[in-house]
């Protein structure tokens, strides 16, 4: 007896790859663990930006000076115009409060604002940025803030502020 000829397999075609299960599933590819960089290769590479594209700093006076383009000059003083000065006036003896502690502080007085924000400039000067020129106005229709302890006096920005220059108005 002769054994049958094997008839071809019959094929059964899945168009859609995802339910076909017959196929071999790929073995996910073993990651390798990627080395562990040190805080110098870290930092060293951030970015290469050839010296040549830095602006020169020329000496004026006792300081350095780096020329800054006009155009740039008239924008960065453009986008200060919703931008506070202010000064905190703490009683003897207060614990000044952190940036992070103000901001908090502020913002639950300041609830009803657009986005704002704060920064030091050191000797309890700040600066403030807002969104809205009428959120700017509503914090100044108030002449200053009680932050128990300390009152925040909020003043005109201006682009010549130096907090290291300020003479005391009021103790």
């Amino acid at each position: 007896m002769e054994p049958e000829p094997k008839q071809p397999e019959s094929t059964f075609c899945i168009p859609w790859p995802c339910v076909d299960l017959s196929s071999k599933q790929p073995e996910p590819e073993k990651s390798q663990p990627k080395p562990q960089k040190s805080f110098v290769q870290a930092v060293s590479n951030v970015c290469e930006i050839p010296l040549s594209q830095f602006p020169q700093a020329c000496v004026k006076g006792d300081r350095l000076a780096i020329a800054i383009p006009e155009g740039d000059y008239t924008a960065g003083i453009e986008d200060c115009k919703h931008n506070l000065h202010g000064r905190i006036i703490w009683p003897k003896g207060a614990t000044p409060l952190t940036v992070s502690e103000l901001k908090n502080k502020l913002s639950i007085m300041w609830k009803d604002l657009s986005k704002w924000g704060v920064s030091s400039l050191g000797k309890g000067y700040y600066e403030f940025v807002f969104s809205t020129l009428e959120d700017v106005r509503r914090v100044r229709s108030t002449a200053s803030w009680n932050l128990t302890p300390g009152l925040l006096k909020l003043f005109a920005w201006s682009k010549d502020f130096n907090p290291r220059v300020q003479q005391n108005a009021s103790a």
